[in-house]
């Protein structure tokens, strides 16, 4: 329950006459290629919103000698077959400094064909991130993940195609 307070606290910002919602300057949106735009706090928003069936066909880890990525590997998906998406769907990566975290949601109705043990076992070696918790698929159109970091981390969200895929790389 504390984890859905925090995240849930994330998104509301209170203004001084008492509106609700995010602050403008802390929403960012994922460009289509790496730029080293890195950031601690704030919403990275990116993907095509009219995508409305997709499948979530891995999360990978890896090292590189700047930074740690992770790679959300998308596919589409038509009557239970695969089917050829230009773009991830629409997506947000929720960063927070004060709870060292990012917390990834992916829209278009997902659907999760990785094997999750296999996916936490590998952030195991990580010099970034502590731990991953892969949240139960609850909502049909939408599933969120968490990255629980280490304090001080920096990430940058971006999207690629031709395979469609997330890229979150955080600053060692």
């Amino acid at each position: 329950m504390k984890t859905l307070i925090s995240v849930l606290t994330f998104f509301i910002v209170t203004s001084s006459q008492g509106a609700i919602g995010p602050n403008p300057d802390d929403i960012h949106v994922a460009d289509a290629q790496k730029t080293k735009n890195y950031l601690n706090e704030g919403l990275v928003i990116g993907g095509d919103r009219t995508i409305d069936d997709v499948i979530v066909l891995d999360i990978r880890y890896a090292t590189n000698s700047d930074f740690e990525r992770i790679v959300i590997d998308l596919d589409g998906n038509k009557n239970g077959e695969p089917a050829v998406i230009q773009r991830p769907p629409y997506y947000q990566v929720e960063v927070s400094k004060e709870y060292n975290r990012a917390v990834v949601t992916v829209y278009g109705k997902p659907k999760l064909a990785f094997d999750a043990k296999r996916v936490k076992k590998s952030f195991r070696k990580s010099r970034a991130i502590k731990s991953v918790d892969l949240f139960p698929l609850i909502e049909k159109n939408r599933w969120t993940f968490s990255l629980n970091l280490k304090p001080g981390k920096y990430i940058e969200v971006f999207e690629l195609s031709n395979p469609v895929r997330v890229i979150l790389d955080i600053k060692k």
